[in-house]
């Protein structure tokens, strides 16, 4: 009965069944999915806002697999026409009954002409966002067992708005073997890469066998064979290989690595780098770690030479709580042209790979150099050093000691953090030889001359922004540095950087015989900020000029040179410059000039800078002020300065080269100057100069030697009497003063005022001008004799006293011309004898002899005349208007 039940019971299953497949039958010859091609496409619109459009037809199946054929189909962005993915064709089908066991049996997949554009906007969010389900479930795990897949031709891209990186993969081809979890299958592909973040523009082409179990956190990689070819890593025709085997068991802590090797070759701007690595057999595990030797080898070659490395890592033993290495040996060879450099280094290695604790406790090498530039030919060296790192605590410590030649190098340097590493360092030295070092150092201060004229201009200020990075706390502690013809001694100077500020603080050195100290700093690093404060107490400035520089400081009068075509003013440098500080020197030398005091006071921003305060002690006095620079368009130059009791005559020989004022006083200065070169500069020169002297000279001439020749000279009335300056001569005064106004270069002066023991020069009787640009002069000075020089010289000299004398200054700078314009004074003496045979004639002085002479008296009469009119009360009748007229002419005729 039993049985016939059950017999019942698996008849009507079979019925059912029968039924069932009967349905499928049914459904599979009537159901015809493209009838619903329009109400998908509808659902995806309403659902989703994206444009779906389904260009083939759509072909099923569903016994005894669940099958798909696809045309070409296209899907939009979200609310807009524009495409986010698109196939050309799909086929796919996957047996029914493994799907009640919740396995997924699946026959090989082709995919054709398959693209998607991913785009990450700036706020974080995907353009696919809105096709993911918001309601998160935990998912099972499903079994899947595909017999292969092949795709072609498809392109995948990728871009982020917010950071403007772009990457995309075309020309994608794919094929595998049976893909299903935990069973290894092949994998081939190939694909072109580009991008922009970096720059890459590559083809790649990979070969492995793969195993992955993502469950067990098990992965395995073998037979590996990859090539990346093209440009990449910052290089140009750049090949990347890879092959070898690697087992990754994250669950036990397990690798295993054989058969690894790495290469790398290419172009890398001018450079031909070849780069290996070779790790025959690494084994890692919680019991053991084993490792056959690591070879590490890198070759370079560029302009300059090449460069060979080979690094060999021997056998590791040991486990994950202590491994050890026989060490580390390396051996680097260096050719560049007529130098050769060939070392050795050697040390153990430990490791601590539970605690990620490595060390390096005993680097010791040695190395040899051979340069004919070099002292002896040749030079030798060693050092030793010792590092710790500490993965997890993101800590590195390390001692060096370096001796080359005469050099002897040591100190410890630590990081802290790996992401943002802060690093402590102190360096210590007797004696840096930077002679033996770096070769003979004939012709250094002409190489770095030659490099700055070299050097490309910059009118923007650099970009330091990578020192936002930069973390540093150390010292620096060198008792000599030696590089011909320089000398360091006694260097102090700590070193911090915190992200906002780079600052050389307690600077303590002494170059040669100047020793300075002060503090050096640099922030706002993206538009850099140097600022300064430093302390010198002597400089020779002439030690560190090219000798051509140097004369040219000297303090003496210097021929002009030949026009070779005057180069403009470059101030390309100030623009970029941002600066603040304040410099101060006890004695500063530059030429033959010496100076005390020096006080400066920079700032800079923008291609504006002044000098405030500029303060100096020179010239035996004193120098107050400020000096104004605007670099942004055509120069110009703006100078405030009180000059007190300053030697003149150096003064203007160093500043106008001319040599014909000797004397202290007082100099105040307000000038303006604008153009692109240094004439251009003295031609456009305006302001103001207020002069004021005492007991000097006037050098090239003796004025009261001319005076002394005059009287001998009167028969000559023809012209001028001209005399080059004379530098044996000079003419002394106890007092000067003058002021001049400079308008586009040409200083004039219509006041000057000189005392002198034979003469004066009364103010407003003598004018001329300076022409600064053209270095010329044009003046005419009025002296008259003082009573003492008249009593010596006699009636002559009495003659000559009563009239100012017509000097002119002529020439240039460098030569000017001296004279007494003789036919201008015979006309002066010939009115002022006329006027004295008058006077003799008439009596009395040369007025009342002029006046007695326009009304027909005499002097005593008319004397007479005035007291007895005076007694009486009565007035003297004004002159008529023909004796006025008589009388303006006479005194004209008489210069009275």
């Amino acid at each position: 009965m039993n049985r016939a039940l059950f017999k019942k019971i698996a008849l009507v299953i079979a019925a059912i069944l029968a039924v069932l497949v009967l349905l499928v039958v049914y459904l599979a010859v009537t159901f015809n999915p493209n009838d619903y091609k329009p109400t998908v496409i509808q659902l995806v619109k309403d659902k989703k806002q994206r444009t779906l459009d389904i260009k083939g037809d759509i072909k099923l199946s569903f016994w005894p697999k669940i099958g798909a054929d696809l045309g070409e189909i296209t899907l939009s962005e979200h609310q807009s026409e524009k495409q986010f993915a698109a196939i050309k064709s799909a086929k796919v089908a996957l047996a029914v009954l493994p799907l009640l066991k919740k396995e997924i049996v699946v026959d090989t997949v082709y995919l054709d002409g398959a693209q998607v554009n991913v785009i990450q906007h700036a706020d974080g969010s995907f353009n696919f966002d809105d096709l993911l389900s918001k309601e998160e479930e935990e998912s099972q795990q499903i079994n899947f067992d595909v017999q292969g897949v092949k795709i072609t031709n498809t392109q995948a891209s990728f871009s982020n708005e917010g950071t403007g990186a772009k990457y995309s993969v075309d020309q994608f081809n794919l094929t595998t073997g049976q893909v299903a979890l935990k069973k290894p299958f092949d994998v081939a592909t190939d694909f072109h890469l580009t991008a922009n973040q970096p720059v890459v523009d590559a083809k790649a082409a990979i070969k492995a066998n793969i195993m992955a179990d993502p469950e067990g956190k098990h992965f395995v990689v073998k037979g590996l064979d990859a090539q990346l070819k093209g440009v990449l890593l910052d290089g140009q025709d750049v090949t990347v290989t890879a092959q070898g085997s690697v087992d990754v068991d994250a669950a036990k802590t397990a690798l295993d690595v054989s058969g690894l090797k790495l290469a790398m070759q290419g172009d890398f701007k001018g450079v031909q780098r070849d780069v290996s690595v070779q790790a025959p057999a690494l084994k890692v595990n919680p019991t053991l770690i084993s490792s056959d030797k690591v070879l590490l080898s890198l070759k370079q070659k560029d302009a300059n030479g090449d460069v060979n490395l080979a690094v060999e890592l021997a056998e590791l033993k040991g486990n994950q709580q202590a491994v050890e290495s026989k060490g580390i040996t390396a051996d680097v060879n260096v050719n560049a042209g007529a130098r050769k450099v060939e070392g050795h280094f050697a040390s153990p290695v430990k490791a601590n790979l539970a605690d990620l604790i490595f060390e390096v406790p005993a680097l010791a090498g040695k190395f040899d150099i051979k340069d004919p530039a070099l002292p002896n030919g040749a030079m030798q060296g060693q050092f030793k050093l010792a590092a710790n790192a500490n993965v997890k605590q993101e800590q590195v410590k390390t001692t060096f000691d370096l001796t080359l030649a005469e050099t002897k190098l040591n100190g410890d340097v630590s990081v802290a953090g790996f992401s943002t590493p802060r690093i402590g360092f102190k360096v210590h030295a007797d004696t840096l030889n930077l002679n033996a070092l770096l070769g003979n150092a004939g012709g250094k201060k002409e190489a770095a001359a030659a490099s700055t004229k070299a050097s490309s201009k910059a009118d923007k200020p650099a970009d330091l922004s990578a020192l936002k990075t930069l973390f540093l706390d150390g010292s620096i502690n060198i008792g000599k540095i030696l590089y011909s013809p320089y000398t360091l001694s006694g260097l102090n100077v700590g070193i911090k950087a915190d992200g906002q500020k780079l600052a050389l603080q307690g600077l303590d050195v002494k170059l040669d015989d100047s020793r300075i100290q002060g503090n050096v700093g640099i922030s706002q690093f993206n538009k850099p900020l140097y600022t300064f404060d430093l302390n010198i107490d002597k400089l020779d400035l002439n030690r560190y000029l090219p000798a051509t520089e140097a004369k040219a400081g000297d303090s003496k009068p210097a021929e002009k040179a030949a026009d070779k075509g005057e180069q403009p003013i470059d101030l390309s440098a100030l623009k970029a410059l941002n600066a603040q500080g304040n410099i101060r020197i006890g004695w500063l030398k530059y030429g033959k000039t010496e100076a005390k005091n020096l006080n400066v006071g920079l700032k800079a921003q923008d291609g504006l800078a002044s000098l405030d305060p500029l303060n100096v002690d020179v010239y035996q006095g004193t120098v107050r002020g400020a000096v104004k620079v605007d670099a942004r368009a055509t120069p110009a130059v703006t100078i405030q300065q009180s000059l007190q009791n300053i030697a003149v005559g150096p003064l203007l020989v160093d500043t106008i080269n001319n040599d014909m004022l000797s004397g202290n006083g007082n100099v105040n200065l307000n000038v303006t100057a604008q153009g692109n070169t240094v004439t251009a500069l003295k031609k456009s020169l305006g302001g103001s100069v207020d002069l004021r002297m005492a007991d000097g000279a006037v050098k090239g001439f003796d004025l009261a030697g001319m005076i002394r020749d005059a009287k001998g000279k009167l028969n000559l009335l023809k012209g001028e009497s001209n005399a080059s300056a004379d530098n044996s001569k000079k003419t002394d005064f106890s007092e000067l003063t003058a002021t001049f106004n400079i308008k586009n270069g040409v200083a004039h002066n219509d006041d000057l005022a000189m005392k002198a023991p034979v003469f004066r020069l009364t103010k407003g009787e003598s004018k001329g001008d300076i022409d600064i640009g053209k270095e010329q002069i044009n003046y005419l000075a009025k002296p008259t004799l003082v009573n003492s020089l008249k009593g010596q010289g006699g009636k002559d000299a009495e003659q000559l006293g009563s009239i100012g004398i017509p000097v002119k200054v002529t020439g240039t700078f460098a030569a000017p011309k001296f004279g007494v314009d003789m036919a201008a004074l015979g006309q002066a003496l010939a009115k002022s004898v006329a006027l004295d045979a008058l006077t003799e004639k008439l009596g009395g002085t040369k007025a009342d002899a002029l006046k007695g002479l326009l009304n027909g008296k005499s002097s005593s009469d008319s004397a007479g005349g005035d007291a007895a009119k005076s007694q009486s009360g009565t007035t003297t009748e004004p002159a008529k208007p023909a004796d006025q007229l008589k009388q303006k002419a006479l005194k004209k005729l008489l210069n009275f």
